[in-house]
């Protein structure tokens, strides 16, 4: 793990995926996790059931309407932000080798979801979609507490999706 005397050191890609992997190594590596841009873990609670729900909800309907290959907790390689680990990844099949890097990591997948949860803090979302934007990822969906859904792209807020997507969500899930 990374040495808090490094902690302002901002690693490479190469060195990030080094950690990344003797982290997936270890077996006291907690189980939702993600990495700063220095090295140091983030870690997350584990999912409510409400989450997990909401997840499986999307990733149907992301598959229905753009095609397979909607994944859950991804890892993704940006370029100035770390390694994070959106709730759903979303791209074209044949895009998957072509974006996976030699450690099974993803840099710009077209579409990521986040759902959040009470104790996501808006500095800290804010920050992951930047880094998803400024990764290459093309539009970050937001799904917020109350079930709110924002189509984030590169040039702002926008009320639809740039893939043509409309996703449906129960609203006794935001109750």
């Amino acid at each position: 793990m990374m040495n808090m005397k490094h902690a302002n050191t901002i690693l490479s890609p190469k060195d990030l995926s080094q950690v990344w992997m003797d982290l997936a190594q270890d077996e006291g590596t907690p189980d939702s996790y993600e990495l700063t841009e220095h090295g140091e873990i983030v870690m997350s609670p584990k999912p409510t059931n409400r989450h997990q729900v909401l997840c499986a909800k999307i990733i149907l309907q992301l598959s229905a309407q753009l095609g397979p290959q909607a994944v859950p907790d991804a890892a993704i390689l940006t370029n100035d932000a770390g390694i994070r680990v959106p709730d759903v990844v979303w791209m074209p099949e044949e895009k998957w080798d072509v974006v996976m890097t030699a450690d099974g990591l993803l840099h710009a997948p077209d579409l990521v979801v986040e759902v959040l949860s009470p104790g996501n803090r808006e500095t800290e979302i804010n920050h992951k979609i930047h880094a998803y934007l400024d990764s290459g990822v093309q539009e970050v969906i937001i799904v917020g507490l109350t079930g709110t859904i924002e189509y984030i792209r590169q040039d702002g807020v926008h009320p639809t999706s740039i893939f043509n997507l409309t996703l449906s969500l129960p609203a006794q899930l935001f109750s």
